[in-house]
């Protein structure tokens, strides 16, 4: 019997490549919705403003889909943001340093925004599951399980955890071909 010189990859290897695949997919299409997910605000919005001047009376459900619209945007939309280098970045310090201790300025601030993220993650997964054990509500102009805007959070963080675990062999996010690079002071 002979053994081919080609194996054939376990299925966990292929799992795991189509779990890292999907993610993969699943980032850019974050920031997709969340661009959607502003668009529709600000359609709201001119609509309400247009219906207070013509009628006198805007559209009561407006400013409460505002205040979750941009929570759920803001969420989906961040570990796209950091995936692309599109967040807020003060390295004036870090770029002014020889090489190594730039280097590890960037490593620890990545480090502690993956801290960070994973504290948030831990502590809002805990506040949805005690919503959905305790079957709380949000009532105001809309009705519905309090776990549900809940959810969101702990997703989301979870996802930025990730993010920051994949910049840290550069300490850099990656830049696409379509985001200009970071501006440096100095």
């Amino acid at each position: 019997m002979t053994m081919s010189s080609k194996q054939s990859p376990s299925s966990a290897s292929v799992f795991f490549h189509r779990l890292e695949q999907g993610y993969l997919q699943l980032i850019p299409l974050l920031g997709l919705v969340a661009g959607g997910v502003f668009g529709l605000m600000a359609f709201f919005i001119c609509v309400d403003v247009l219906m207070r001047n013509l009628a006198g009376k805007g559209i009561g459900w407006v400013i409460e889909l505002m205040e979750y619209g941009m929570l759920v945007a803001t969420a989906l939309a961040a570990p796209w943001v950091l995936r692309e280098g599109g967040h807020v970045s003060v390295d004036i310090v870090s770029t002014q340093l020889p090489g190594r201790w730039g280097a590890w300025i960037l490593k620890s601030s990545t480090s502690m925004g993956m801290l960070i993220c994973a504290t948030i993650f831990y502590y809002s997964a805990n506040a949805t599951w005690q919503a959905l054990e305790r079957d709380s509500m949000v009532v105001k102009t809309f009705v519905f399980p309090e776990w549900w805007i809940n959810a969101l959070i702990p997703l989301c963080m979870l996802m930025m955890v990730v993010e920051f675990g994949l910049l840290f062999p550069s300490g850099a996010p990656t830049q696409s071909a379509s985001v200009p690079p970071t501006i440096h002071a100095g």
